[in-house]
Parts: structure tokens; sequence; C-alpha cells
């Protein structure tokens, strides 16, 4: 159980994090990651950040949750979620929208996916 305290802490702050940058500062973001920008994208990022901040919020809520069938929900609606992040990168790098550097935030997507996929079917644990 501590494994999966400890995945959905900092996974949690780390989503917290992301949602911070695209609230405040989501030229950063997309400098970062895409191939053009136009100040215009920050609106968006704006707008979808308050999601992120509050998905991050349940992520480290949920760390303490009992183990049951709401928790091993949780853990697989979250490596859906990241594996379809990384697909998005992924599909944005094939197509010339994003740099390189999406390459490892995709890595780090699929890492946090895979890791909440094994949680899910940790069958002993819950």
């Amino acid at each position: 159980m501590m494994f999966l305290r400890g995945l959905f802490l900092t996974t949690g702050v780390f989503v917290i994090g992301v949602g911070f940058v695209l609230l405040v500062a989501p030229q950063s973001y997309f400098q970062l990651y895409a191939t053009a920008y136009a100040p215009g994208m920050d609106f968006p990022a704006r707008r979808f950040s308050p999601a992120v901040l509050a998905l991050g919020a349940v992520l480290i809520a949920a760390r303490d949750l009992a183990p049951g069938r709401f928790l091993r929900a949780l853990c697989l609606i979250t490596a859906l979620a990241f594996l379809g992040v990384a697909g998005t990168g992924l599909t944005a790098w094939w197509s010339g929208i994003a740099r390189l550097h999406i390459l490892g935030a995709v890595a780090l997507e699929l890492v946090i996916a895979v890791l909440f996929l094994l949680a899910a079917w940790r069958k002993r644990r819950f």
C-alpha cells in the first residue's frame, strides 16, 4: 500500500505543477514543446488549467483511500488518461507540431501509465 500511496502523491504533485505552469506561464509550456507559439494559445491552456489542478488534488486525496473497487478504478482511469496524453504527444511529434522535447514528456507519461496499470492489476493488494 505504501507504493500506491507514494504513486498517488507523487503523480498528484506533478500534475498540480503542470496545472500551475499552464495557469501562470502557459507560454513557457508551449515554447518548450510546440514548434510554433502564438500568444493566443495561452487562453485555452489557462482555461484548462483548473481541471488539471483538480486532477492533481484528486490524486493527492486518493492516497489515503482504502483498497477497493473505487481505488482500482481510479488507478485504471489515471493510467488511461496518461496513455491518452502520451498518445497526443506522439501524434504531435509525428505531425511536426511538437519539438523533440515532447518525447521526454511522452516517456514520463508512459511510465506513469504503466505504474498505475500495475497498481490496478495488483489483486493481492486490493
